[in-house]
This record gives structure tokens, C-alpha cells and sequence, in this order.
């Protein structure tokens, strides 16, 4: 009996790392088109709020069994408990741009896919224009090098405040958009 246990715990371990490479990393392929109606005139475009400064979170250690927030300044991501199967790193930066954008990495991936949801809060509080309080703004997935607008995330847009919240599943680059 003694020596069954811990072949059944090497068993186990092994099956845990199988599913966490098979669950999360680096996508292959090409990255996915622009929406069409990004095309049309009309098309929401990127909000340009310019900054010089790149603000980077330290990485933080996320455990498969705890709920974590990773932040720098209110721009912060939220991790609940059973979103990652093995000890994950997570980094959160927003770089230098003219767009109001953030990067957020998994193990230093550049995409990475979550067990269930997590929640991202933008702060878009540098953007000083008058025109984005009076129009909706939402978060949409971005080509980091092009800055093309792949997919609309939506978001709740807190207007007192300057932040827009959405969920997602994958962890990519993100940008603010109306």
C-alpha cells in the first residue's frame, strides 16, 4: 500500500502538468482579422490619450486555489481562485503610446487562456478630452504592433471615475476605444 501512493501522486502530478500545457500558453497560427465593421466609416477607433512613460506591475505569483488582483495604479486585473491550474505569473503594463492601452502576460506569454474569466480594469483617467465623457467608450483586443481592433471585449464603463471593467478568457493587449 505505501508504494501506491506515491505512484498515484506522481500520477497525478504529471496529469496536472499534461493539463496545464494543453490549457494555456502561446496560440499558433495567425493572429484573427479585424471584424468587418471595423471597415465601415463609423467603426469605433482607438482613444488617443499620448504618454511617454511606461508603468509596469511587478510579476505576481497567481495561485491556482487563491483569488489574486495584479495592478499598477487602477489599472489592475482580477484572477479568481480556479483560474489557473498551476502557479502563474502575471504581469500588468501600460506603455508608452498615444493610445490608451495595457498589456497584460501570463508566464511572459503573449496570449494566454484562463480556466474561467477574469476581470480587467482599464483606467483611462489621463485622458483629459471632454469627448469621451459624452460618448460610450469599450475595450477592444488589439494587434499589439499594428494596432489593429480584432475583437470588441464591450466593458462597464465607470465615467465618474475614468475606468472601463470587462471580463475575458484570454489575457492579451487591450485597448480603449469609442
Amino acid at each position: 500500500m505505501r508504494k501506491t501512493v506515491p505512484a498515484v501522486a506522481r500520477c497525478a502530478a504529471v496529469a496536472l502538468i499534461l493539463l496545464t500545457s494543453a490549457s494555456c500558453g502561446e496560440k499558433s497560427g495567425t493572429e484573427p482579422q479585424a471584424p468587418s465593421e471595423a471597415l465601415f466609416s463609423g467603426a469605433p477607433s482607438l482613444i488617443q490619450c499620448p504618454t511617454s512613460q511606461t508603468l509596469r506591475s511587478l510579476p505576481t505569483l497567481v495561485l491556482p486555489l487563491v483569488e489574486s488582483i495584479v495592478s499598477i495604479g487602477n489599472t489592475s486585473i482580477t484572477i479568481p481562485a480556479g483560474a489557473v491550474l498551476s502557479p502563474t505569473l502575471i504581469t500588468v503594463t501600460v506603455p508608452a503610446s498615444k493610445y490608451m492601452e495595457i498589456s497584460v502576460r501570463a508566464n511572459n506569454l503573449t496570449h494566454f487562456i484562463f480556466q474561467q474569466p477574469v476581470e480587467v480594469t482599464i483606467d483611462y483617467s489621463r485622458c483629459t478630452r471632454s469627448d469621451i465623457d459624452r460618448a460610450p467608450v469599450e475595450v477592444w483586443y488589439i494587434n499589439v504592433l499594428t494596432k489593429q481592433m480584432i475583437e470588441n471585449m464591450g466593458g462597464v464603463d465607470d465615467k465618474a471615475n475614468r475606468r472601463i471593467t470587462f471580463r475575458t478568457g484570454h489575457l492579451s493587449n487591450y485597448a480603449v476605444a469609442f
